[in-house]
């Protein structure tokens, strides 16, 4: 596998983007929305982010400002940021290793990337996304909240994306078909951790004929940890895509 340091070195637009002067990851800032996290998941984002909990909130408060400005996220998804997409895109997380190297494919507004990055210090990613309004985002995101020694901002296509990470994410991007066709030159040797809903097995019925040509094996997991009062908290459906020697990521 390519190392961290080996990472794309001659990919375009990795310069990241100054944040505002003497203004800290969780600082408020007037005119801001802020959006606080709900009760209902509070134990869990606080177990799964530790001392990280002000970078994932600033994160939050970007997604509700600046990622509804610029039109990546809609209005209507400010309430359901914590729930709907911080705590989905966690699901990834239980499933790989520490120290991989991990490409987050279309990373759109960094869900699961940048919210992998904070969780997951110990993982080396590359946000890798084509639309240069969305970089701008991420290249924000990462100066904010100062992750730039282990957080890469590519913008490139899927398809042109040279490093070979070790894992291979996505959300939202393309049926699993598509999926395995655009990520053909990396998944293997890397592995794929495509996170789905309810059609998960279902876009894996429609891959089966292309999964068995490439000789590749495919699973539906459940993702979930357990939290300190020893309960089962589910994060989400995660399709794991892997050649059948490759063993566990």
């Amino acid at each position: 596998m390519t190392g961290p340091r080996d990472r794309g070195t001659d990919q375009p637009d990795k310069t990241g983007v100054m944040c505002r002067t003497g203004q800290a990851a969780g600082a408020s800032r007037i005119g801001r929305t802020s959006v606080p996290v709900p009760a209902e998941v509070t134990e869990l984002i606080t177990e799964q982010f530790g001392h990280r909990l002000p970078l994932i909130q600033e994160y939050v408060d970007s997604l509700a400002n600046e990622g509804i400005e610029w039109g990546l996220i809609g209005p209507r998804e400010t309430e359901r940021l914590w729930e709907r997409h911080i705590v989905n895109s966690l699901c990834v997380s239980p499933l790989i290793r520490k120290g991989l190297f991990v490409a987050d494919c279309g990373s759109g507004a960094g869900l699961p990337g940048i919210v992998l990055a904070i969780a997951r210090p110990d993982l080396y990613i590359d946000l890798v996304e084509p639309m240069g309004r969305r970089c701008d985002f991420l290249k924000l995101v990462v100066s904010r909240l100062d992750l730039s020694s282990t957080v890469n901002v590519i913008r490139s296509r899927v398809e042109d994306y040279q490093p070979i990470p070790d894992i291979v994410t996505c959300r939202a991007l393309a049926a699993m078909p598509a999926l395995i066709e655009m990520t053909s030159h990396l998944v293997p040797p890397a592995a794929l951790l495509a996170i789905k809903g309810a059609r998960a097995h279902k876009e894996l019925e429609d891959a089966h004929d292309l999964l068995a040509s490439r000789r590749l094996q495919a699973d539906v997991v459940v993702s979930s940890v357990r939290t300190l009062d020893g309960q089962h908290t589910s994060l989400g459906t995660v399709v794991k895509v892997i050649a059948p020697d490759a063993g566990d990521e």
